[in-house]
């Protein structure tokens, strides 16, 4: 396996037995498709980071520390 194919399968969190269909690709379009993943899951992360703060705006200001506490986010 390729080392950009291992890198692409640790992202995915998957072991790299699991996408070998992608071995026949060469190392430089494994690689670009790691970045656009990479890119698409922070991008992701960023979105759902936002609209869960916008969302803590609805909770009533006495329980927002309750509500942040559950999510997580404390």
């Amino acid at each position: 396996m390729s080392s950009a194919l291992d890198t692409l399968a640790h992202h995915l969190g998957v072991p790299p037995t699991q996408v070998p269909a992608l071995g026949a690709y060469d190392e430089g379009r494994v690689a670009a498709y790691d970045a656009l993943l990479t890119r698409a899951m922070e991008t992701e992360d960023a979105a759902f980071e936002t609209a869960l703060d916008e969302a803590l705006g609805f909770v009533p200001r006495l329980l927002r520390p309750v509500a942040k506490k559950v999510l997580g986010r404390a």
